[in-house]
């Protein structure tokens, strides 16, 4: 049985309204957070304990939501809202694996955040919710007291490994061994202050980059999440995870055979249910994240709504650690041959190329080849969605046939659309597959891309 023993549920990505901070939520994560902090708010009425999890992959912006979550449960600290509503601390995982031993580290985590947040110290914040902090801190103060006094902070797996063998060979040696090693007393006390704490404000311990730790290290902190914390009242704790990589975890940790065990009925012994956090959608707010990079081209008034098409679709199933490569990568590269702004349409381009090489496209040549109907290898490579992606682009790219020198060709239409496309037909088709007229300025700039696409060869 988990914390509370509430069954499985999710929650997957959703359009919505939500109250977030002044950071960019460039993939839409407000409503994802809003109906988190609902969650939390329900256990809150009830007065309940509970472990549940944000599960994402890697990169895929765990981090920002979690970080969300805590700056609004603690603006609801607020004099004009609820006072007296929530205790929040961080622990980082990673951060703190320095400590053998997690049950420190997680109370030193716990005190570092008491110590790192202005807001519940500043002299601007009700008394009511000073005094309280000042109480939790000297709880945890007490509790840090409780570990070096009964020796708690050196490695518990090799005290316990020896403690049983001394065990073993006198079982009437119990008591010796509970004096010694008295690890379950010490926890025992730790709740009891960690309850106290809990009695009027709801505790919530938000743990993050526990994926990052080595797999001995994250199932170490797990089980004491678990020791500590499991069963009080009124205390909440979030974990994010990668749940394939806790897997593998276990799975390293106690081995996979016939006699292994159950990983999903071990990791419910401390997670009572999840919350699935997805890629997200790439919103408009990517030229203020990104305008470091942006801030180099230039835009007319018609290619605002193309290119607020464009670019999520084409970041589409990326995750956020990922786009954030990309655009780096497109920013070196273009800041290596150009010194001036150009059209957004080489924007376009560079990103667009980076993307095809996340997908590993292969030969640039099929790009303005995408609608042809012989492309099935292709498809099957890079999957029909990326397919139906560049087709819909290319679409927005041309407008029926036309005929230059007694040759069929696609006419190509003066958009950014167009451009990008003809960018590709030019550096990779020798421009035989278009049409039309397009300006000088488009021509001078054709000679950025194609060198842009040399250097990608260059920088890894």
């Amino acid at each position: 049985m988990a914390f509370g023993g509430f069954c499985s549920i999710k929650s997957g990505y959703g359009e919505g309204e939500g109250i977030m901070s002044d950071r960019i939520d460039l993939l839409n994560r407000s409503k994802f957070v809003e109906n988190v902090i609902k969650v939390v708010n329900q256990l809150s009425e009830n007065k309940k304990g509970c472990c549940f999890a944000i599960e994402g992959g890697w990169g895929i912006g765990k981090t920002f939501v979690i970080e969300e979550i805590e700056q609004q449960l603690r603006n609801i600290q607020s004099e004009e809202s609820h006072p007296d509503r929530y205790f929040v601390f961080h622990y980082n995982c990673w951060q703190h694996d320095y400590y053998e031993e997690p049950a420190v580290a997680i109370i030193s985590a716990m005190l570092s955040s008491i110590e790192k947040d202005d807001e519940v110290v500043s002299e601007k914040v009700d008394g009511i919710i000073k005094v309280g902090w000042g109480m939790a801190k000297d709880k945890l103060k007490e509790i840090a007291g409780l570990y070096i006094e009964n020796k708690i902070g050196v490695n518990l797996i090799s005290l316990f490994e020896e403690a049983d063998k001394l065990r073993k060979e006198d079982n009437q040696d119990t008591f010796k061994f509970d004096e010694l090693f008295n690890f379950s007393q010490t926890i025992e006390q730790v709740r009891e202050k960690l309850q106290e704490i809990a009695k009027d404000r709801t505790l919530v311990l938000v743990v993050d980059e526990l994926d990052r730790c080595i797999p001995q290290y994250a199932i170490k902190v797990l089980e004491r999440l678990h020791h500590i914390f499991y069963g009080l009242d009124n205390v909440i704790v979030i974990m994010a995870i990668d749940r394939t990589q806790l897997e593998h975890s276990v799975e390293e940790m106690f081995g996979i055979n016939d006699n292994s065990i159950d990983i999903e009925k071990y990791l419910k012994k401390f997670i009572d249910f999840s919350m699935v956090l997805d890629n997200g959608v790439v919103n408009e707010s990517f030229e203020e994240k990104y305008k470091f990079y942006f801030g180099k081209f230039e835009k007319e008034s018609n290619d605002e709504e193309m290119l607020n098409k464009v670019v999520p679709s084409l970041f589409q199933g990326i995750d956020i650690r990922r786009q954030e490569k990309i655009i780096e990568k497109a920013n070196i590269v273009h800041s290596l041959i150009c010194n001036e702004k150009v059209d957004v349409s080489v924007l376009v381009f560079e990103i667009m190329y980076e993307v095809l090489q996340e997908w590993q496209f292969g030969n640039m040549e099929y790009v303005v080849k995408i609608a042809d109907s012989h492309n099935v290898d292709l498809e099957k490579k890079i999957g029909k969605e990326k397919i139906e992606i560049l087709k819909q682009l290319e679409s927005n790219a041309q407008n029926g046939n036309c005929y230059v020198n007694n040759m069929r060709k696609k006419s190509i239409l003066p958009n950014l659309y167009g451009k990008v496309f003809w960018y590709f037909a030019n550096i990779f088709n020798e421009n035989s597959y278009y049409g039309g007229s397009l300006s000088d300025e488009v021509i001078e700039e054709s000679k950025i891309v194609k060198k842009y696409c040399e250097y990608c060869e260059i920088i890894k």
